[in-house]
């Protein structure tokens, strides 16, 4: 299954390639990579995740958009539209890779997703935040969340569940 192409005023939001698996994988040794379960220096975890979220996109028919900064043609992060089995409903995800915090890439990003999943049927989305995660928690109330509660993983890990205004469809 292609994956879209949603453009952003600084942003490319599209398929996984190569680059953006390095990009990613340099992310998961740091300690940004901590909710996420990080940090990881084995490469087979963070290809695995990336190849997760590309089947995703068969099983699902959406997923993680892999972004690129447009102006220079680096992968900058991922926005996913992740929806396991085990969860109830389709959460809204974010990374920025190093270099690209602090600049509303994110926000930038999320809200293009969260408009994207509106316009394809699936929403008010939410997002699962780790209570001491302040820069993912500021995010998501600078887009309009609101927290609504917990989730209790099934290893015992408890989240803030924030649930997203409805996106906006494009016309």
């Amino acid at each position: 299954m292609s994956v879209p192409v949603i453009a952003t005023p600084r942003l490319t939001l599209g398929g996984f390639t190569m680059p953006h698996f390095e990009a990613f994988d340099a992310f998961c040794a740091t300690e940004r990579s901590a909710y996420l379960g990080g940090p990881s220096t084995d490469r087979r975890d963070s290809w695995g995740s990336c190849m997760i979220h590309l089947g995703h996109w068969q099983a699902r028919g959406y997923g993680a958009f892999f972004a690129t900064e447009t102006a220079t043609g680096r992968p900058a992060g991922r926005f996913s539209l992740w929806h396991p089995v085990w969860l109830d409903e389709p959460e809204l995800s974010w990374l920025v890779y190093d270099g690209f915090e602090g600049k509303g890439l994110a926000a930038e990003g999320a809200a293009a997703v969260r408009n994207w999943a509106a316009g394809h049927g699936l929403g008010p989305l939410v997002s699962l935040i780790a209570p001491d995660n302040a820069r993912s928690i500021a995010l998501a109330e600078r887009l309009g969340a609101r927290a609504e509660g917990t989730h209790t993983y099934d290893h015992g890990g408890v989240v803030l569940k924030y649930r997203h205004p409805p996106g906006e469809v494009a016309a």
